[in-house]
């Protein structure tokens, strides 16, 4: 194999996923991330101070996959948000990525979809989502319908209070998704990434930073996403998820000052 001439970080948020983590990591480090040609891969681990056990266990794999899985430890839960920037900022920081992918830790994003993400970087863009809403792409059947019309409904209004009437608006059809591959040069080095920036350290942070990506000029596209059921644990969706989304959506779009800003 050729040697990798990048670097990618798969930064995954974590709180009480002690039952998903260890399969997870085995997944990337033992079959996923060798097969990746051209490409030197990481993972970071951000984890919100997991009563269950999730930290060692995350510790045992680094000890197993040396310079390969890097723990950042949270003294709180400060939110999804809040940790995923703390993951770019290590990836770019310490571990001089070029690219960072954001993953959930719970098998709803496939690890084999990584290698497709990173084909889409190789192709030229510097901004990629994984989505439900186009051909090859899809949600779980047995999801419960409540949840499921939230979902549906709650992304059509996000688009258009992000982007109507404007070009995005039809290129971006999957908005909350949180599968998402990111250049590092020409990209990410364009936000701001201080936690105090975000609207939302929630779901909502997703919003923000694709409009503030796109908006920095990245070159978007998407591949098909067959979101998959939770495979152990309890979600982290709550009834007012969406509601929290649609409000940092409306604050993006209004760009809303946060606090400390003129």
């Amino acid at each position: 194999m050729p040697k990798p001439t990048q670097k990618a970080a798969v930064v995954i948020p974590t709180y009480n996923e002690a039952g998903n983590i260890g399969r997870l990591i085995d997944a990337l480090c033992g079959n996923v991330f060798p097969s990746i040609e051209g490409w030197e891969m990481h993972a970071v681990i951000v984890d919100g101070d997991s009563p269950d056990g999730t930290g060692r266990i995350v510790e045992e794999r680094s000890a197993l996959y040396p310079g390969k899985v890097h723990l950042i430890k949270e003294k709180g839960k400060s939110g999804i948000g809040a940790a995923y920037l703390q993951g770019f900022s290590f990836a770019m920081n310490e571990l001089r990525a070029d690219a960072v992918i954001e993953f959930d830790a719970d098998f709803q994003h496939p690890p084999e979809m990584i290698p497709v993400l990173l084909s889409k970087l190789d192709g030229g863009f510097d901004y990629v989502a994984g989505s439900r809403r186009i051909a090859g792409g899809s949600e779980p059947k047995d999801r419960d319908l409540a949840r499921a019309f939230l979902t549906r409904f709650g992304g059509w209004l996000a688009r258009a209070i992000l982007f109507w009437p404007g070009k995005h608006f039809s290129a971006v059809t999957d908005p909350t998704t949180g599968l998402k591959a990111t250049r590092v040069e020409g990209a990410l080095d364009k936000l701001d990434l201080r936690p105090e920036h975000l609207y939302s350290k929630g779901f909502g942070y997703k919003v923000q930073l694709l409009k503030e990506t796109l908006e920095a000029g990245a070159r978007y596209a998407e591949v098909p996403l067959r979101f998959q059921n939770r495979a152990a644990g309890e979600s982290k969706f709550e009834p007012d998820t969406t509601w929290e989304v649609l409000w940092a959506c409306l604050r993006t779009r209004i760009k809303e000052p946060q606090a400390g800003q003129v």
